[in-house]
């Protein structure tokens, strides 16, 4: 059920379907024994970021809760991935910003370009 709600979450995250699937996924990384997902600035540097609203901080989470949850299942490891929620993170952030282009997010932007780089992974695992 919570890999279907992650294909329907990457379809389209800001429709009905979308936004029900988010829902699922949180919930899923929430009471699941399963899955391990650390959330903290590093990963996941939205939270108190200017000028972002509740709605798009909510979705963006539930984005990095889908792709690191999306990795730990299809691996059958239940180990922490923080890279594969910031790819999903960063694949929402511009599926947000063609419905809204004003959106900039300056730490999601960052991250994308150490991506681009190939140094996303390498940051993500340092202390």
């Amino acid at each position: 059920m919570a890999l279907k709600a992650i294909g329907f979450f990457r379809d389209d995250p800001l429709s009905e379907d979308g936004r029900g699937a988010a829902a699922i996924i949180v919930l899923f990384v929430e009471k699941s024994p399963d899955v391990v997902v650390d959330l903290n600035r590093k990963a996941f540097p939205v939270f108190g970021a200017p000028g972002v609203s509740q709605k798009d901080t909510s979705l963006l989470l539930a984005a990095f809760a889908a792709g690191n949850l999306d990795s730990q299942l299809l691996r059958g490891v239940k180990k922490d991935d923080p890279y594969a929620g910031d790819l999903q993170m960063i694949q929402t952030y511009r599926q947000l910003q063609r419905k809204n282009p004003k959106l900039k997010i300056p730490a999601i932007e960052k991250m994308a370009e150490m991506e681009q780089r190939g140094e996303l992974k390498r940051y993500l695992s340092s202390k």
